[in-house]
C-alpha cells in the first residue's frame, strides 16, 4: 500500500529559502506525493520559483492568493488536497455540483450547494496548467469540504524536510494503525548558523510515553496544558471532518486550537524522537519580531486600526496576542461543550484558563476587539477558575514585594 500523502506549504516572502524547501519536498523518498503550494501575497519573487516547480515537477499544485495571514494559506491548502471536489472541478472537464458546510469548527453536517458561477468568479484558471489564481482571502468564507481520505503533513516555506521524513511518517502510521504520527526535528539559528539538536519547542520531546490511545491521556500525562500542532508530524485527513476543522482566521499562534482538537479527536498517537525535519528561526520571524518597538511601514490589516492606540509596535504586538489566546480559549471551550464525554472534564476547563490567564494579566482596556463580549463566551464556571487563578497570582505577587520589603529594611537597618 501506497497511500497518498498531501503536503501543504504556504509561502509568503520566503524567496532565500524556498527552494531548500521545496527540493526537500521533491527529493523525499517516499514519492507517491501530492505538493500544494498557496502562496500568500507574495511580492519578493516567491511566486516565480513556485511557478517554476510546478513546471518541473506534475506532483505540485499551485494557488495564489490575496495576503490573509498563515492560517488563510493553510486552509487554502486543504480545501484544494488532490481528489477534493473544489480541486477536481478546475482540473476535469466536467462541472461537478459543489456541497459545503455551513460552519468550520461544529458538529453539523448541514450542506449548501455552491455554484458554478460563484466559483468561476473568485477563481481564475491560468494559462500554466496545476496554477489558479484567486481573489479570496479566507477560503472557507465560501466553502469548507468534506476532504477524501488522505495523510496530511504541514510544512512552512522556510523550513525544510529531511530526505525520509514522509517514508517514516508512512511506514509508522500504516505499522501502527495510528491518527497521528509526531516526530522531532531540529532548530537552525540562521542568525548564528547553528544547529539545537533538542529545542525546547518540541513540548513533546519529554512525553512519559510514546504511544497513547487517545489525544486527551496525552495531554493529562504529560500536562499540556499549553498545547500546539502543526506541521511536526503527519495526521489522517478524516479527523477534520467530522468537526469541520480548520485554522482560526486572522489571529496567531493558530496551531494552539488547532492542534488541541485534532489530538481530542485522535485516536493512536505516537511520537518518536528522531529529527525528520529543519525549523529554521529567523531574524525577521514572527517569533523573533516580537520584541520590536518600531511600527512596520506595513502592518498586518487585522493590527492596523489598533496602531492609533500604541505607542510601540511591541505593545500593541502583546494586546493583540493576548486577544488571540483568549480567541483559542473560546475555540477550545467551544469544542468540549459540544461533546459529552468533554463537556465537565477539568483538566480541559483549567487549560482554558492558561490561555484567558495571559489576557486578563494586561494592562490594556479589552474594548479595541471586543474581549469583553468574547470572554463572556466562557461559562461562570470557567470565568470564576480564572479570577480565582489571577487573584492567587496577584496574591503571591503582593506577598513577594512585602518580602522583598522587609529584607530591604534589615539591610538598612545593619
Amino acid at each position: 500500500m501506497q497511500p497518498l500523502v498531501s503536503i501543504i506549504i504556504p509561502i509568503y516572502n520566503t524567496k532565500n529559502y524556498l527552494e531548500q524547501c521545496l527540493k526537500s519536498v521533491i527529493n523525499q523518498t517516499y514519492t507517491h506525493l501530492d505538493i500544494i503550494l498557496v502562496d500568500d501575497g507574495s511580492d519578493d519573487g516567491s511566486l516565480e520559483i513556485a511557478q517554476n516547480y510546478v513546471k518541473k515537477d506534475k506532483r505540485f499544485f499551485l494557488i495564489s492568493k490575496k495576503n490573509g495571514g498563515l492560517s488563510s494559506a493553510r486552509n487554502m491548502g486543504l480545501e484544494f488536497i488532490k481528489q477534493s471536489p473544489l480541486r477536481t472541478y478546475f482540473q476535469s472537464n466536467k462541472k461537478i455540483k459543489i456541497k459545503s458546510y455551513l460552519n468550520t469548527n461544529f458538529f453539523n453536517y448541514d450542506q449548501t450547494i455552491i455554484k458554478n458561477e460563484k466559483i468561476n468568479f473568485l477563481f481564475t484558471n491560468t494559462a500554466q496548467s496545476r496554477y489558479i489564481k484567486t481573489s479570496l482571502k479566507n477560503i472557507n468564507e465560501l466553502i469548507i469540504q468534506r476532504l477524501p481520505k488522505r495523510i496530511i503533513h504541514f510544512l512552512d516555506s522556510d523550513d525544510y524536510l529531511e530526505k525520509d521524513c514522509i517514508e517514516t511518517c508512512v511506514k509508522k502510521m500504516l505499522e501502527l494503525k495510528l491518527d497521528i504520527f509526531i516526530h522531532s526535528f531540529k532548530e537552525f539559528l540562521e542568525h548564528k548558523k547553528t544547529f539545537i539538536t533538542h529545542p525546547d519547542t518540541d513540548i513533546l520531546k519529554n512525553t512519559k510515553k510514546n504511544f497513547y490511545k487517545n489525544g486527551l491521556d496525552l495531554l493529562k500525562d504529560n500536562s499540556l496544558y499549553l498545547f500546539y500542532f502543526a506541521w511536526q508530524g503527519s495526521f489522517k485527513s478524516k479527523m477534520l471532518n467530522s468537526y469541520k476543522l480548520r485554522f482560526t482566521y486572522g489571529i496567531y499562534h493558530e496551531d494552539h486550537d488547532f492542534g488541541t482538537i485534532l489530538f481530542l479527536n485522535a485516536k493512536n498517537i505516537y511520537y518518536e524522537n528522531i529529527k525528520l525535519m529543519v525549523y529554521r528561526i529567523r531574524e525577521n520571524s514572527i517569533t523573533q519580531s516580537q520584541q520590536d518597538t518600531k511600527f512596520p511601514k506595513k502592518l498586518p490589516k487585522n493590527q492596523e486600526f489598533l496602531r492609533e492606540y500604541f505607542n510601540n509596535y511591541n505593545d500593541l504586538r502583546s494586546y493583540f496576542k493576548a486577544h488571540c489566546l483568549c480567541v483559542i480559549a473560546v475555540n477550545i471551550f467551544n469544542f468540549i461543550c459540544q461533546n459529552q464525554k468533554y463537556k465537565k472534564d477539568r483538566f480541559l476547563i483549567k487549560a482554558c484558563s492558561y490561555y484567558t490567564d495571559f489576557y486578563m494579566l494586561e494592562f490594556y482596556p479589552l474594548s479595541y476587539l471586543h474581549t469583553k463580549e468574547l470572554l463572556q463566551k466562557l461559562n461562570l464556571r470557567l470565568r470564576f477558575k480564572i479570577m480565582f487563578r489571577l487573584f492567587k497570582k496577584d496574591f503571591k505577587l503582593k506577598l513577594l514585594r512585602f518580602k522583598s520589603c522587609i529584607d530591604f529594611k534589615k539591610i538598612n537597618t545593619r
